[in-house]
């Protein structure tokens, strides 16, 4: 594992015991700066993304804001939809793959930065939502190998959920996703233990200094630092593709 990659891990880590968005931009630097062919990345970075789950919901448990309701209504929609995502992950084409990380975190980035200055109402959502919001989020977390929280988080702030709510169960949300989607991963043969393992335990480091810094830093500026990073990987990943 080279350090441009260790870095990247603890940024990933970083940002996403801030806000919850982050694990967008491991896939693609996976891409960039490893030799894994794309469905391997996706592969690889939901099996590192087990550990950030574990840390991120113990820290998040620890300050006591992890909605265990709202939890387990998405859980029931995300364990059978995350395993589903991985198994079809390994039927794409390489580019096809790329082109829907694209989109991902040009939607992410765009939304994100359309957010910074908009407070939201602060709505509870029904069951039948969440389990079926679950679904979305666990097969296109687990086919395009981000965690969970990327997706989680703009659709819930979207939907008017308050954001320290969002956030904390985004964290917990990733365990359910990327364990199963990991599950399927392991049949194909797709992912790289070793350097899932490594990466994974670099960005659990990263998420309790992110959860530590959020306290610390203004949520607006940092939304901004999270938008344009994610529109880089973005337009990184469809110039790959094209060339």
């Amino acid at each position: 594992m080279g350090l441009a990659l260790g870095v990247v891990a603890l940024v990933v880590g970083i940002l996403i015991g801030m806000v919850g968005v982050g694990g967008v931009l491991l896939p693609p630097a996976l891409v960039a700066l490893s030799d894994l062919t794309a469905n391997e990345a996706t592969a690889t970075s939901t099996w590192a993304f087990v550990f950030t789950g574990l840390v991120g919901t113990l820290v998040y448990a620890w300050r006591g804001v992890v909605p265990w309701g709202m939890l387990a209504r998405l859980t029931i929609g995300v364990v059978p939809a995350a395993f589903a995502g991985a198994l079809v992950n390994a039927t794409l084409p390489g580019s096809a793959v790329l082109l829907g990380l694209a989109a991902l975190t040009l939607f992410v980035g765009v939304h994100q930065l359309r957010a910074v200055g908009r407070p939201g109402a602060h709505v509870e959502l029904g069951a039948v939502t969440l389990i079926g919001l679950g679904a979305l989020v666990g097969f296109g977390s687990a086919l395009s190998g981000t965690g969970g929280p990327v997706l989680l988080v703009p659709i819930l702030l979207a939907l008017g959920v308050a954001p320290l709510k969002a956030v904390a169960v985004s964290q917990a949300v990733q365990l359910p996703v990327v364990v199963s989607g990991s599950v399927g991963y392991f049949q194909t043969g797709l992912v790289d233990l070793r350097l899932g393992t490594t990466l994974g335990g670099i960005a659990a480091l990263g998420v309790v200094a992110g959860a530590i810094v959020a306290t610390r830093i203004h949520a607006e500026g940092l939304r901004r630092i999270v938008s344009l990073a994610c529109i880089a990987a973005g337009v990184f990943l469809v110039v790959r593709v094209i060339l």
